[in-house]
């Protein structure tokens, strides 16, 4: 299915990264600095607000933003690369095996009109066996041209008929 250009699976493909990172880049927001600092009794605390002066920022909440939108772009990429390739594989082999059943059937095809050819080239009860020249007349074959047919029709069906 086509949709402005653009098949319908890679559109969802373009979707679904589109809404990843908007996703992402939402989260970026909600994430808060987390600090480290240590009380008048040596107790150490963790919180999402700075309690005093001599506290430390453990972590920053786009520090590691670029680097996780970078990898998950990555990531995507080369999931769409490798999607990419498997449909192309796929599709090579679908088109081999098509060339290949059309052989099978041509094949069949010459096959069973040699043995035609070859039945009738052996019945008895025919003896008038005739082929039509380039204006459309009947040319009777003689006995050396229903030889040399015959042994046609037999090499047609060594061929064909494997």
């Amino acid at each position: 299915m086509k949709l402005a250009g653009l098949d319908l699976q890679a559109f969802r493909i373009y979707a679904g990264r589109l809404l990843f990172l908007g996703v992402l880049a939402c989260s970026a927001h909600a994430q808060a600095d987390l600090y480290k600092w240590t009380d008048a009794q040596g107790k150490v605390h963790y919180t999402d607000q700075p309690p005093t002066l001599n506290s430390q920022t453990i972590k920053r909440s786009t520090a590691g933003q670029a680097e996780t939108t970078t990898q998950a772009t990555q990531s995507l990429d080369a999931k769409e690369q490798d999607y990419q390739k498997r449909r192309k594989e796929a599709e090579e082999a679908r088109a081999k095996a098509e060339k290949e059943a059309e052989k099978a059937r041509i094949a069949r095809e010459n096959c069973d009109k040699a043995r035609k050819n070859l039945s009738t080239l052996q019945n008895a009860n025919t003896p008038n066996i005739y082929s039509k020249n380039a204006a459309g007349q009947r040319v009777y074959m003689d006995d050396s041209a229903r030889a040399s047919a015959l042994a046609n029709s037999q090499k047609s069906i060594a061929e064909y008929c494997k």
